[in-house]
């Protein structure tokens, strides 16, 4: 049976990923796009717009939310009042507090809402977690974690998804963004990571910031954690080093290296935004959302704002 979606929110970074998805897939069509500023529509989906937001709710079987941060909570808890699963772009709220309030206010819906942490979904990131699980590493010594990916920031500035840059709208800013998907990973390979400060990269923008560093802890082991929108070349690494071996995940590869230099090699594909979507679809299609998709998301909000304060 075919699945509708409704684009709610069309000038997030990850709107050409979702189109992708939704035209790759045989059985999920464009239902309605929705924007509250109506200029903000892309010509290519024209023909889909719609100008009330609940008449755009009701033509979809389920709803992808990607309005700015500050109308996140409005906008979902009112598609998930409707019966529609959600999946939103992260963060939820513009805090952990306001995230928090909002995700007690969808249980009493009892719709399923997912967070698009799209990194949780690479499977080399399973494959590590496997590694990790059987103690092929030994004791863990040490983790770092690193995400970069390069935002057009000068002509964004000037069009409507300017609110990105805005820590009153967005709520974050590079290091939050991106951060968040690694403390997401950290936590789904076994352990919560913590973190004791952060140092942020402040960059051109007064009051937003474009990226960062911090240090913390995970695994009982020294963690540092770096994340940036202007840091070249874009990348994900993961690295975990331990007592009898270390582990490295570079974008879609894994590598194991023995203490005796010997090297495994595991070739997968690199991390995409789209991916987070294309994992909602599939746990629709066999009805495998669960209510605790937005828990992940939420403890990483947390975890960053509590190492921003003391940083």
């Amino acid at each position: 049976m075919p699945i509708s979606i409704a684009l709610l929110g069309l000038t997030h970074p990850h709107l050409a990923d979702a189109l992708a998805v939704i035209a790759s897939e045989g059985d999920v069509r464009l239902a309605a796009a929705w924007d509250p500023d109506r200029s903000a529509i892309p010509g290519v989906i024209a023909a889909h717009a719609v100008a009330d937001l609940d008449v755009a709710i009701a033509r979809a079987d389920a709803v992808l939310v990607a309005v700015p941060t500050d109308q996140r909570p409005g906008v979902v808890v009112r598609a998930a009042r409707a019966g529609r699963p959600v999946l939103v772009e992260p963060p939820l709220g513009r805090t952990a507090a306001e995230s928090r309030a909002v995700a007690r206010e969808l249980e009493r819906t009892r719709t399923p809402v997912q967070a698009a942490m799209f990194v949780r979904e690479l499977p080399a990131l399973a494959r590590l977690r496997s590694v990790l699980a059987s103690g092929m590493l030994g004791r863990i010594v040490s983790a770092s974690a690193s995400f970069a990916r390069i935002r057009d920031i000068e002509s964004s500035l000037a069009g409507p998804g300017a609110w990105l840059f805005d820590p009153r709208r967005a709520g974050v800013g590079g290091f939050g963004d991106l951060a968040a998907h690694l403390l997401d990973a950290l936590a789904l390979l076994g352990a919560q990571p913590l973190l004791d400060a952060v140092s942020l990269d402040r960059g051109p923008i007064v009051g937003g910031e474009l990226g960062g560093a911090a240090l913390g802890s995970w695994a009982g082991s020294p963690l540092s954690v770096r994340a940036s929108w202007v840091s070249r070349p874009p990348r994900l690494e993961l690295a975990v080093d331990g007592s009898r071996a270390s582990a490295i995940l570079r974008d879609g590869t894994l590598e194991l290296l023995s203490a005796s230099g010997r090297v495994e090699r595991w070739i997968g594909p690199p991390p995409e935004p789209a991916e987070g979507l294309r994992a909602f679809l599939k746990r629709l299609r066999r009805r495998g959302l669960t209510s605790d998709g937005l828990r992940g998301a939420i403890r990483a909000q947390e975890a960053l704002e509590r190492a921003t304060r003391v940083g």
